[in-house]
């Protein structure tokens, strides 16, 4: 498998190097190549933003420094129509955020030479996580019979927002519509966990100093329970079975990275003439 992976990624580079013949980079390089970089993330279950430093171990490797944002979103996640016509997520009982803070390694396969060419470089990283879970809060109604020729049924909103119940719709409560989002801080819950990520990245941008890239990859999780975006176990519904919680995350993830490369020795330099002008 490896060996078939390798020719792959030689042939996408082969390509864009005829792609750009002739384009002879004339550009000064910078030598202690660190970096840093955002990211815009989309996810299979969700989607997020990413701040990357990259700091020089040699020519071809970078230790890496990251944060990780992102909203998830459970994958059976269906969005219904409630009776005064808002749409919501049958059974959402919280909105998860995810935290990661990773430490991890760069190593370039192929080196871009040439104007609009592209360098090759596979990552990972690992560490801590941290699901947030926010309690969402519905505005619900009880339907009540009101006499008539025929009689109707009506739904009477009551006063207080409430979490969501999955006995409600045997008690005849309705959800009406999702209640302010600020709601429901002060009861956040906080599950930790560990992941891991590992990804290719392609980077194709025209100017030395500055990071245009594409990234492709997935990221393992596994949190020290199951983290409750859903809640459709109790009692029994017809979604229970294909609609469970989950406490081990696979995900996969494709993302757009801005950034700018950082020589240390300039940084260092005018640090020091900033020093020797303020006195």
């Amino acid at each position: 498998m490896k060996k078939y992976f390798t020719v792959f990624i030689c042939i996408i580079n082969t390509s864009l190097a005829v792609l750009a013949q002739g384009e002879i980079d004339l550009q000064p390089k910078v030598f202690y190549r660190n970096e840093w970089s955002v990211a815009a993330m989309l996810n299979s279950n969700g989607f997020g933003a990413n701040y990357r430093y990259g700091k020089r171990i040699n020519a071809r490797n970078k230790r890496l420094f990251e944060v990780d944002f992102a909203y998830m979103k459970h994958p059976k996640e269906s969005k219904t129509y409630t009776p005064d016509g808002s749409r919501v997520v049958y059974g959402k009982t919280n909105l998860a955020f995810d935290f990661r803070f990773a430490l991890g390694r760069q190593h370039e396969i192929f080196r871009k030479y040439d104007v609009g060419g592209i360098a090759i470089r596979y990552f990972y990283n690992y560490g801590p996580a941290v699901a947030m879970l926010k309690p969402i809060y519905y505005n619900v109604g009880e339907a009540v019979q009101v006499p008539g020729n025929p009689p109707i049924t009506v739904i009477m909103p009551l006063d207080d927002p409430e979490i969501f119940d999955p006995t409600w719709y045997g008690n005849n409560i309705y959800v009406l519509s999702r209640s302010s989002f600020f709601k429901g801080f002060n009861k956040m819950e906080f599950v930790p966990g560990v992941f891991g990520k590992f990804g290719i990245n392609f980077e194709y941008s025209k100017q030395d100093r500055i990071i245009h890239a594409l990234e492709a990859g997935f990221i393992i999780e596994a949190f020290a329970k199951k983290v409750k975006i859903l809640n459709l176990d109790d009692p029994p519904t017809y979604l229970d079975k294909v609609a469970k919680n989950q406490q081990f995350l696979f995900t996969l993830f494709v993302s757009y990275r801005f950034g700018r490369i950082v020589d240390p020795y300039e940084v260092k330099k005018k640090r020091e003439r900033s020093k020797e002008i303020s006195y």
